[in-house]
């Protein structure tokens, strides 16, 4: 077998609709866009400002991308293979048309007849049609932001979201020619899956599939330990295209995720009579349960449930559990929402993924849900996920519409986006269940004839899924569950769906005193999409946006907020308005800076803290979002475009560490929390702290030893005395793994600057070093470089080192510092 690649430099053309051409280079991978700003057609710097208007101009094109390669000998099969073909595409190969798509989101393999390749020089030729103009004139549909999407299958959020800029363009993923004989064995996929697992072996069961024709031989299943070595071994003479092999493998080591044990990884190498290797693939050996178990009449969850279930969405008599289970241990899932980290295609993002998952690990992620308005990832990026002990549930592509389910060709496309998922992703340990769609069919229900998505669910995905991958869960949509599917007492919940009826006019109110009691109605079973907001750094405002844009206007900001059309508001002026009147009004530019980061970790830390004090309720928070699509101002990611954590994922990390305290007002008391997702009982240390009003003085310490018991939450302390106005409990927690503070305060957060921090770099070491001699609550650290932490508190006289990575040799940290307002 021969691959030859044919990534790099082709020579492309687009053709724009008044008849004018444009030679330029194109690259494969990559995009249009990509390749216009390579030209000078586009601003080098597409993201500053508003630059990324202009990629408007080149919408309605059309391209021909060419390229030739030299072959010396021919061969019985040649197969021509593109991960990508964005999206309305017609492949030639030597002037003869091999090929037609209409499907950007999977991988396409083209067998080539014989006689349409030679000896010598042959071309190559991907014309790309418009995705705009091809899909004019169709019918309207409903549905959120722009609705031509709809009947394109591409990625949806780049016709513009709120969170993105719009980038509507044309591309082609990494090509290769492969050439092989037909007496050639050659693997086609292989599945991979563990029926059972006891104390003694893991039996393995895989299931091959070789291409017709090939030379009968003997064919060998080797399963490699994650050390390499060979721990179980199956040789069988083989003529058919399909077999299926079992073997035990002796004293599995089993895959957990993150924070809940190890990800080993064992590997499968399947070899012919010659000991040429068909296929390598690493896996985990590991259990998957999705309990949903109904909850007792007279059980504390449901009584709860009675309390908080949604008046429009939620039209359960009953509730029930959402629980995962990962060899037979229940897992607390944190997370957020995987969002494609580049808005179009421009060479290889493996690095780059690699370095956003790792982030991920870092800030204690151990669950992430690739959203249906994306993309299906590479194969890398599941890979990695595997190996981080990152758990991963996968939307099928489509988001917030009413696709034409009605037509034939759309559900057939659906078919093939399934096929094509399943076959990417079923070995990878991390994949936990599937999903049909993103809120398409939140006014759904199991016993409706009919609702939105629902066609698309069972007779384009689900039928795919069963024969393709039975082992795992399909759920039609998400959020799924109970009456209605958006109900946040059964099931899974996105509470961003409520946003509009509950949290926008609480956030354009006002008056922010109760945000953690507001913030305590968006509780529910499993929350797969949790809102939050907050500023990028000063830093990486400065990549995109002049100083006058961040400090003195707003228009700026606002476009690279983004907003929805279906609000009376901008998002940017929902986020002003929430976080002047919880941190305090704006002073300057530089304050309001500031304020718009913090307010994102508060955001967080309450409700994380509170999901999981409230373990008999909720088995997982996964916020709405984790990375930034381009460079957003003042959105909903963690991580902003150029891979530095925002302050809500430091607050994220601090609160899903495997062993944190948390205060909670029950009518006149308050209790302290000790929360604990650990495998094993830990021994912690409490101390709170009680300070006056002026924040100097200590009013009260309090000290005790606590034994945190494994996945347990339990209060530790009581208060039953009233905090005066302006006092503030601080909870230390510190013992073996363990170092945490959280903190409690009537009211509102008002923020003003701390004179009393002074701060030193070292910028041999790569520290700074805080010292605060008054009550520091928020000590935000800046710069191009990312800080082991920012947006912590220091209690006087305390001080604090800190490490951080550099971006460059003069990267220097700076520091400021907020206290809160007496």
């Amino acid at each position: 077998m021969k691959i030859i690649s044919l990534c790099g430099a082709w020579c492309a053309v687009c053709h724009t609709p008044s008849g004018e051409t444009l030679a330029m280079t194109g690259s494969v991978p990559g995009s249009a866009i990509a390749d216009h700003i390579r030209a000078g057609h586009l601003p080098q710097d597409i993201f500053y400002r508003d630059n990324a208007e202009a990629v408007r101009r080149f919408e309605c094109c059309d391209y021909t991308y060419r390229r030739s390669v030299t072959l010396d000998a021919l061969a019985e099969v040649a197969v021509l293979s593109f991960e990508r073909l964005d999206t309305y595409a017609d492949v030639l190969v030597n002037g003869q048309t091999v090929y037609h798509s209409e499907n950007g989101n999977i991988r396409h393999d083209i067998p080539l007849a014989a006689g349409i390749l030679r000896v010598g020089e042959n071309t190559v030729e991907v014309r790309l049609a418009s995705p705009i103009r091809a899909a004019a004139g169709r019918p309207a549909r409903e549905g959120a932001f722009t609705t031509e999407r709809l009947y394109t299958r591409r990625m949806q959020c780049t016709y513009g979201w709120d969170w993105v800029g719009r980038f509507v363009t044309v591309g082609i993923g990494d090509c290769t020619l492969t050439l092989s004989e037909r007496c050639e064995a050659v693997c086609e996929h292989v599945y991979i899956t563990t029926p059972c697992i006891d104390p003694d072996s893991a039996t393995v069961r895989i299931d091959t599939t070789l291409r017709e024709g090939y030379r009968p031989q003997c064919l060998t299943h080797t399963v490699l330990s994650p050390e390499g070595e060979a721990v179980a071994l199956h040789r069988r003479f083989c003529r058919e295209n399909f077999l299926r092999t079992e073997l035990d493998v002796p004293a599995p080591r089993l895959w957990y995720p993150r924070g809940y044990g190890e990800q080993p990884l064992y590997t499968l190498v399947l070899t012919d009579a010659h000991g040429r290797e068909l296929h390598r693939e690493c896996f985990g050996i590991r259990t998957v349960k999705l309990q949903q178990l109904p909850d007792a009449e007279d059980s504390a969850a449901r009584a709860t449930c009675r309390q908080i279930k949604n008046p429009y969405y939620d039209k359960n008599d009953t509730s029930s559990s959402f629980l995962i289970k990962i060899n037979g241990t229940p897992i607390f899932c944190k997370g957020a929402n995987w969002v494609p980290c580049v808005p179009f295609a421009d060479g290889d993002v493996s690095e780059r993924q690699s370095a956003l998952l790792r982030t991920c690990a870092e800030g204690g992620v151990n669950m992430l849900r690739v959203w249906g308005g994306g993309a299906f990832e590479s194969a890398h990026f599941y890979s990695e996920c595997s190996r981080l002990g990152i758990l991963v549930t996968q939307d099928f592509l489509m988001a917030c519409g009413a696709y034409p389910e009605d037509e034939d060709w759309f559900i057939a496309e659906l078919r093939r986006e399934a096929l094509y998922a399943a076959r990417l992703l079923r070995n990878q340990p991390c994949l936990i269940y599937w999903t049909g769609d993103n809120e398409n069919a939140v006014d759904g229900c199991d016993t409706d004839e009919n609702y939105k998505g629902r066609r698309s669910a069972y007779d384009g995905i689900a039928p795919v899924l069963y024969r393709e991958d039975p082992s795992r869960r399909f759920l039609p949509s998400s959020p799924y569950g109970g009456a209605t599917y958006a109900s946040n007492t059964v099931g899974t919940t996105h509470n961003t769906q409520y946003l509009g009826d509950m949290l926008f006019p609480y956030m354009a109110s006002g008056d922010a005193s109760d945000y953690k009691e507001e913030l305590k109605r968006l509780r529910a079973r499993f929350i797969a999409e949790e809102p939050q907001m907050g500023a990028v750094s000063l830093a990486s405002l400065r990549r995109f946006l002049t100083d006058e844009d961040i400090l003195e206007g707003e228009d700026m900001l606002l476009y690279h907020t983004k907003g929805n059309p279906a609000l009376s508001k901008e998002l940017f002026t929902y986020l002003t308005d929430f976080t002047q009147s919880m941190l305090g009004r704006f002073e300057s530019g530089h304050d309001r800076l500031v304020k718009l980061r913090y307010v994102q970790r508060e955001w967080i830390r309450v409700t994380l803290e509170q999901a999981r004090r409230d373990k008999a309720l909720c088995s997982g928070i996964i916020y709405w979002m984790m990375n930034d699509c381009w460079p957003a101002a003042a959105g909903w990611a963690l991580i902003d475009f150029y891979g530095r954590p925002k302050e809500g994922y430091f607050g994220f990390r601090r609160a899903a560490a495997p062993v944190i305290g948390s205060i909670d007002r029950e009518g006149d008391r308050l209790l302290v929390y000790v929360t604990s997702d650990s495998p094993r009982d830990t021994s912690v240390r409490l101390t709170l702290t009680h300070l006056c009003a002026d924040l100097r003085t200590v009013k009260e310490q309090r000290t005790c030893e606590y034994i945190a018991k494994a996945g347990q939450s339990a209060p530790v302390l009581t208060e039953t005395a009233p905090l005066a106005e302006g006092e503030l409990l601080v909870l230390d927690l510190c013992g073996e793994g363990v170092c945490d503070r959280t903190f409690y305060r009537d009211g509102a957060l008002p923020l003003c600057p701390c004179e009393g921090v002074t701060y030193t770099v070292d910028g041999t070491a790569h520290t700074v070093t805080v010292t605060a001699t008054d009550y520091a609550h928020a000590v935000l650290i800046d710069g191009d470089l990312i800080p082991e932490d920012s947006g912590f508190s220091l209690l006087p006289g305390e001080c604090r080192t800190l490490r951080y990575t550099p971006e460059h040799a003069d990267a220097t940290p700076t520091v400021c510092a907020y206290t809160l307002r007496r």
